[in-house]
């Protein structure tokens, strides 16, 4: 078997056609981290490294690990340096997804056929620099090339949302890019929490001074982005809690944190449960989907944290206990008041997967006829592996209906990542085309392509429209 070929990660004769009938369908990119002010603006690059290597964590996670030091990462060291110390971790990481990802990236992006390493570095940097200029390598041109119908990006609620409108209002660029609300700042353990309810409360006009108030202005800036196209919020927790309190509590917590003081863990617990059901009556309301990112413990080296901020490479996936006790009261509080929007929840820790599959199946009962109203998302970030894509999808097989699954996101910064989506997609192949192979489903490649199909592309079509 030849590395990287026509049937990489392709293991038997049903994933190859399989994939036969998924590998050229467009992508529904309904979660990423893309820059729409990067997508309007349409720069043509020029370097390498910045397209491929600047801000990317997974890279420097990596790169850290090969004892690559920091001057070579994100320090002052020329970008052929960094590139080749990235060669030099590149050609040592059998087994991490990254070294596929990077394969992936080079071959079908750039036509770069032999493997990175730090003997032919410095000529495939200078060789991939030329191309990009070469060739008019932008962000349009990356997107179109993909075949992306449909990008979600994830934005600050008090975004104007003015690149997001440009786009709106370009007639040259087809692809759709939707806003997504991403509230993280609107609760109290957040670091920047009081000057969000002040700036909240300048955007929006209102005199906040509790909760109520604080709420109505949210919902200001939730219709704003309806207006604008968004089909969606996300939100990243910690844990999972379930706290319920008094309005008067609420007040109190708001006062408290505003005031300067430090919110204990009971205080976080209950302001998240009330703030999140609350938004979740507005999603529901405004017709967002609801994304739920939860398990990562964020910044735990703090002399990295401290050096280079958020989103670095030092965070972990995490634990916790009641998950499934606290999701169950969240959901059914959300039933009780008919509150209970389509959601995703996104597992960050594997070993969850079948409780949070499990889980969701209580609650996919709805009047509209939604088919898995509740999804379970794809495996995540440390989770965005051939295991964890595996360990997903068995999960959601076996607790609830994998042909329902709405499928692959890149979750990314940078615009390769779309690569990515052909990597689950063979992946997702084999995995059906073992069933086949091994007598578990019948041998219909209209049936199971169909099956294919939809998860890899139409499912999240009809879910987000």
């Amino acid at each position: 078997m030849t590395f990287n070929d026509a049937n990489f990660m392709l293991k038997n004769e049903a994933a190859k056609k399989l994939y036969q009938q998924i590998q050229d369908q467009p992508i529904f990119d309904y979660h990423c981290h893309l820059d729409p002010k990067e997508i309007f603006e349409d720069k043509v690059y020029d370097n390498i490294v910045d397209l491929w290597l600047g801000g990317d964590h997974y890279k420097w996670r990596l790169m850290r690990a090969n004892g690559i030091s920091e001057e070579e990462i994100t320090g002052s060291a020329s970008k052929l340096d960094k590139f080749k110390a990235f060669a030099r971790t590149l050609e040592r990481s059998y087994g991490n997804p990254v070294y596929h990802w990077s394969a992936i990236e080079l071959k079908n992006v750039f036509g770069v056929e032999e493997l990175l390493t730090q003997d032919n570095a410095e000529e495939i940097y200078h060789r991939l620099n030329a191309y990009l200029v070469d060739h008019k390598i932008s962000p349009r041109k990356l997107i179109a090339d993909s075949k992306v119908t449909f990008i979600g990006t994830t934005d600050h609620p008090l975004d104007d949302l003015e690149w997001h409108q440009q786009l709106a209002d370009d007639s040259t660029f087809e692809t759709v890019v939707a806003p997504t609300f991403r509230p993280d700042e609107a609760f109290v353990e957040h670091r920047n929490f009081a000057q969000f309810v002040e700036r909240l409360g300048t955007s929006t006009g209102s005199h906040i001074t509790d909760f109520k108030t604080f709420m109505a202005a949210m919902e200001k800036r939730i219709a704003y982005f309806a207006e604008k196209g968004c089909k969606a919020s996300d939100i990243s927790f910690t844990e999972i809690v379930f706290e319920k309190a008094t309005p008067e509590a609420l007040n109190q917590i708001m006062a408290k944190v505003l005031a300067g003081d430090t919110p204990s863990q009971l205080d976080i617990n209950q302001w998240q449960t009330a703030v999140f059901a609350d938004l979740c009556r507005l999603y529901k309301q405004y017709g967002f989907v609801t994304q739920v990112h939860f398990g990562a413990l964020r910044n735990n080296h703090s002399g990295i944290f401290k050096r280079l901020g958020a989103d670095v490479g030092v965070d972990s996936l995490g634990d916790q206990t009641a998950l499934t006790s606290n999701m169950n009261r969240l959901l059914d509080n959300l039933v009780q008041t008919d509150s209970l929007p389509k959601m995703i929840w996104y597992n960050l820790n594997p070993s969850y997967n079948i409780a949070v599959a499990n889980t969701l199946a209580n609650f996919q009962a709805n009047e509209a006829g939604v088919a898995s109203y509740l999804q379970f998302g794809a495996g995540w970030w440390f989770a965005d592996t051939k295991l964890g894509m595996i360990s997903q999808m068995n999960a959601l097989a076996e607790q609830g209906m994998l042909a329902n699954f709405v499928g692959m996101l890149t979750d990314s910064r940078s615009f390769l990542s779309y690569q990515r989506h052909d990597y689950f997609r063979r992946i997702l192949s084999t995995y059906l085309g073992e069933w086949i192979e091994e007598g578990e489903v019948p041998e219909d490649y209209q049936a199971i392509g169909q099956m294919t199909k939809d998860i890899a592309y139409d499912n999240a079509v009809r879910y987000f429209n």
